[in-house]
């Protein structure tokens, strides 16, 4: 998929989701009958909103809101945050994962110097993975909070690969490779270790090196579908585009309920097999009913003549605003 075809998908998206509903005051209570009928993305902001709830109920529905980047979730990330109960702070920074950095560090920074040490642990942890995007401020101003996390995490013998991690979104390779070395070894088991050594190389430009510790980690575990979906991104990067699809396959076939990995799968495909990437974007819609993923869908049935084109444009017509619409028909052949 081109660049533009991604940024118009992503508008397509940003437009379903940018609903508004009412966002519920702290104990401001909807009628039982109105909060069941909502969207499940809906019913999850509202408890997480609702201090007629337990605090556990309503950490639990921040926590799940990161499942749900929207409008709503946004604003009841953000009384999140500011909430007396540390527990719900803590909560509220894992909802926010999914939002820009930009928009993450404006609302978590005041969180890394918060009374309680489990809060400003969680906030570092959480801007620290955009640490190669701060600028020489925000670095300036971030530093003294990570030698706070990686201080307490060298004294803790089961966080060692958290460690590594922040040795790694540090850019402390070497740091970070060390442990990984070591972790790989007494856990060959544990995948996210292996994901996160290629990784490393990866951030340093060494995609072959990341591309033989992933074939070193299936040996260990080929059953593993996010060893393959990474061997097949790393292969795009090392422009071995023919392989990646071929590992993108055996990754769908591994994680066949897995929407993403299907969409990725027809991405891949569309220069060497138009039948399986055409059959790979109707299963990840399948899956997901997606809006990002009926674009996609719309978009190849569009640009191969496919009979099916006009039905999908009139699905889509439903969610996207009609800037999106007249991007695809400008997409048909002649």
């Amino acid at each position: 998929m081109t660049n533009k075809i991604k940024k118009y998908a992503a508008i397509g998206l940003m437009s379903v989701l940018s609903f508004s509903v009412p966002s519920y005051a702290a104990t401001e209570m909807a009628p039982t009958n109105q909060v069941q009928n909502m969207p499940i993305e809906q019913q999850v902001a509202y408890v997480a909103q609702n201090k007629n709830e337990t605090v556990i109920k309503r950490a639990e529905a921040l926590r799940q809101l990161v499942r749900y980047p929207n409008q709503n979730s946004l604003v009841a990330v953000a009384r999140g945050l500011k909430d007396p109960s540390s527990v719900i702070r803590e909560a509220a920074i894992t909802g926010s994962k999914l939002y820009k950095f930009e928009h993450r560090w404006r609302m978590l920074t005041p969180l890394l110097n918060d009374a309680e040490f489990n809060v400003r642990m969680a906030a570092t942890v959480n801007l620290l993975r955009n640490y190669q995007t701060m600028n020489v401020d925000q670095k300036h101003n971030f530093e003294a909070s990570y030698q706070d996390l990686v201080a307490y995490l060298q004294r803790q013998p089961d966080q060692q690969l958290l460690l590594a991690d922040a040795y790694r979104w540090h850019g402390e390779w070497k740091k970070s490779e060390v442990i990984y070395q070591r972790l790989v070894k007494i856990d060959p088991k544990n995948n996210q270790i292996w994901l996160n050594l290629s990784d490393n190389y990866r951030a340093q430009d060494q995609d072959e090196k990341a591309l033989v510790v992933l074939n070193n980690a299936i040996k260990q575990l080929p059953q593993e579908a996010s060893l393959y979906y990474a061997i097949a991104l790393t292969q795009v990067r090392l422009n071995q585009k023919k392989s990646a699809a071929e590992s993108m396959t055996i990754a769908t076939t591994l994680a066949d309920n897995n929407s993403y990995y299907w969409y990725l799968n027809g991405v891949l495909h569309q220069d060497f097999d138009l039948t399986v990437a055409i059959a790979s974007f109707e299963k990840a819609y399948l899956i997901s009913g997606s809006p990002e993923q009926l674009y996609a869908l719309c978009d190849i049935y569009i640009r191969h003549g496919n009979e099916k084109a006009n039905a999908c444009i009139t699905e889509l017509e439903k969610l996207a605003p009609e800037s999106v619409i007249k991007q695809l028909k400008h997409n048909r052949k002649e």
